[in-house]
């Protein structure tokens, strides 16, 4: 089933951030010497930044509404950022990919700085299990920041005018929060070393951690 998302009240953003999968562990990082407290994320102390987390957010950048995955589709967030319109779509993981059906927050893109950016495949009936209909999945992964998985990429699956996307795991800031994170907070809340959850979208068999799909 696919449906249309529609339009909702705007609300006025002081940012967007790409922290990447809030789902992956919070652990110490051996390299630096940091740690980070699980129960206090915000107490790590620097942060790794991959060059597809700096969002461009621009009018030709944004993609245009999508139709969605029936089942999988939660709602869709309007946020206005810098006069521009930001839709950011809320899903979860469907229970026949992941038990855990974990929920993300991802903004649509045409572009993201690739450097450094691992698109890690998957078995192509997963692939064509998609948030977006007509459109198969791949994970995104930062191989300068230890493996997070930033977000997907996602490929037209017949030949034609369609353009492939990314969409990035996103947070935003609303004007009227008291107090708004820093973009290092963010980051160093959501710091993560070893392997990406299944959120990176590989089957309970395929890993020993816990997993997910988009």
């Amino acid at each position: 089933l696919v449906l249309w998302a529609l339009p909702a009240t705007s609300r006025e953003t002081v940012a967007v951030f790409a922290p990447g999968n809030p789902h992956q562990r919070r652990l110490a990082s051996a390299e630096d010497g940091e740690q980070c407290d699980a129960e206090s994320p915000t107490s790590c102390r620097g942060s790794c930044e991959c060059p597809g987390q700096q969002l461009q957010l621009t009018v030709a950048n944004i993609v245009p509404r999508l139709g969605v995955q029936g089942d999988a589709f939660l709602r869709i967030e309007e946020h206005r950022h810098a006069g521009l319109e930001i839709a950011i779509y809320h899903f979860e993981q469907p229970r026949r990919l992941s038990e855990l059906q974990l929920p993300f927050k991802i903004l649509p893109l045409w572009h993201i700085d690739l450097t450094d950016v691992q698109v890690l495949e998957v078995p192509s009936k997963m692939a064509l299990d998609s948030w977006f209909p007509g459109y198969a999945w791949s994970i995104l992964v930062c191989g300068r920041c230890q493996g997070r998985h930033i977000g997907w990429k996602f490929t037209p699956t017949s030949t034609g005018a369609a353009t492939p996307f990314y969409a990035l795991i996103v947070e935003a800031v609303d004007a009227e929060s008291e107090e708004p994170p820093t973009t290092g907070q963010f980051l160093a809340s959501l710091r993560a070393v070893g392997q990406p959850l299944a959120a990176l979208g590989l089957a309970a068999s395929m890993l020993s951690s816990s997993h997910g799909t988009p």
